[in-house]
């Protein structure tokens, strides 16, 4: 038999003191940070509550979880591509209080220099042309991003109703995984109530 792989993400119970089951991100992250940011009194019981769950979780979990990780992911990509137009229209808007700028300077010297005037004003007019498409990208991006965050404030939603409503098997799951457990529903500290 191989030595068991180490689990280093995934649904975990008592990741906090106050929350049974969550999904963690990075076990040895969290562990660092309860060696090195919790108080000591604290650390001997958080540390060895804190493990993932071995047993099956309620189907209905594992598929809200699903959910909430692909929401997520549209979510961040989303954020990423209005992050862009945003740059795209911070240029844009750059390069028009440029040509704005030269437009104006043109406007000044018009009488002397007619020609600079009118490549001023097609400056100008690219540039604003090229702001509106930058806004109308902004614009996109942002109403892709409010989608996003719809639909993982949704899926967030539904984790959140399955967790609730598998409460009992994800305690009697719980009992079994982590005898001799101080939780009371609430918290393994009787203190921090």
């Amino acid at each position: 038999m191989g030595k068991e792989m180490k689990k280093t993400k995934g649904m975990f119970l008592h990741c906090h003191h106050d929350i049974l089951l969550e999904y963690c991100y990075d076990y040895d992250g969290r562990l660092r940070f309860i060696k090195t940011n919790k108080p000591e009194n604290e650390r001997e019981l958080r540390l060895r509550l804190f493990k993932p769950v071995k047993g099956k979780l309620p189907a209905t979990v594992i598929k809200a979880r699903e959910a909430l990780d692909k929401a997520w992911e549209a979510l961040d990509k989303a954020g990423k591509a209005y992050n862009k137009a945003w740059e795209a229209y911070d240029k844009a808007r750059e390069a028009l209080d440029k040509a704005t700028e030269a437009l104006d300077k043109a406007w000044e010297a018009y009488d002397k220099a007619g020609e600079a005037y009118d490549k001023a004003w097609e400056a100008y007019n690219k540039a604003r042309e090229a702001l509106n498409k930058a806004r109308e990208a902004l614009d996109k991006a942002r109403e892709a991003y409010d989608k996003a965050r719809e639909a993982y404030d949704k899926a967030w939603e539904a984790y959140d109703k399955a967790i609730k409503d598998n409460m009992p098997a994800i305690e009697e799951l719980h009992r079994k995984e982590c005898p001799n457990c101080p939780w009371d529903g609430k918290t393994i500290f009787k203190d921090k109530q």
